[in-house]
């Protein structure tokens, strides 16, 4: 344990109100002392002016000169201190605003970046959307073409195939009247020619209903007879011979020469008659 000075007290309070009240008692004292004692004139002196020292109670007390070096020390040193742990501290607290800040930057370049890569996304999906609902038109479009061109296909086959038909049945009926004219052109001529043979025609006594003879005859444009053949004989000479004769008697049928080219190679080339006896008694 520190061992108490009684200068600690009035260091303690920088040495004013001890030191006073300890001047004041010795003042005091020294005061009565004077007073109690008697006083011979062999005890005066000669009181000379004194010289004036002006002096303050510091010059007088080096303790305290001292001990306020001390505290000045103390306090440059604390104030150095004090500065120092300012700048650490201040040093510290710009660190941490530049952390701070540096980590505020990051993280708002960081929620920049997140936000960008998120409006990319969104653009990339929204685009993505774009490109799949064009093609999703396009298909539609796609489709829908395809379909019309089938449509307008069968359109053109089916007004085809009635437009054939239509030909087809036109070409029937054309070709069924031109035949139809033909066989009355044919069967008119024809008749002509078995009249004109019929004319030159003289029926043997042989000859007997039932009998029939059929000819064919090779004709010419101009109408002349070029040959004659029997193709079903009646099985009587007679009869026979007789229709050669009448074949050749008429020689030349001259209204072949009206016909059509065409109709006459298809017709009359060559012709067949049939001859009956009966046939001419009507």
């Amino acid at each position: 344990m520190k061992k108490f000075h009684p200068m600690a007290l009035l260091l303690k309070f920088e040495g004013y109100p001890p030191a006073v009240i300890a001047s004041v008692t010795m003042h005091a004292c020294l005061f009565l002392f004077i007073l109690g004692k008697s006083v011979n004139s062999s005890d005066f002196v000669t009181v000379e002016d004194p010289v004036i020292i002006t002096a303050s109670a510091i010059d007088v007390n080096p303790q305290r000169l001292r001990r306020l070096e001390r505290l000045e020390q103390e306090r440059v040193a604390d104030q150095q201190q004090r500065r120092e742990q300012a700048q650490r501290e201040e040093r510290a607290r710009q660190e941490r605003e530049r952390a701070e800040s540096a980590a505020r930057a990051e993280r708002e370049r960081a929620q920049q970046q997140e936000r960008e890569r998120q409006q990319a996304l969104e653009r990339e999906q929204a685009q993505q959307r774009q490109r799949d609902e064009a093609r999703r038109q396009e298909e539609v479009a796609r489709q829908r073409a395809a379909e019309e061109a089938r449509r307008r296909e069968q359109e053109r086959l089916a007004q085809q195939q009635a437009e054939r038909e239509a030909a087809t049945r036109a070409a029937q009926e054309a070709q069924a009247n031109q035949i139809a004219s033909e066989n009355l052109i044919v069967a008119e001529y024809a008749g002509i020619i078995k009249r004109i043979i019929s004319q030159n025609w003289q029926i043997p006594p042989s000859a007997r209903n039932g009998m029939m003879t059929e000819v064919r005859l090779q004709l010419v444009p101009t109408g002349e007879v070029v040959a004659v053949n029997i193709i079903q004989s009646s099985g009587n000479d007679v009869f026979d011979r007789s229709v050669l004769q009448a074949v050749e008697r008429a020689d030349r049928f001259i209204e072949l020469q009206d016909l059509d080219n065409a109709v006459f190679e298809r017709n009359f080339r060559t012709f067949t008659l049939v001859f009956r006896p009966e046939d001419l008694l009507r």
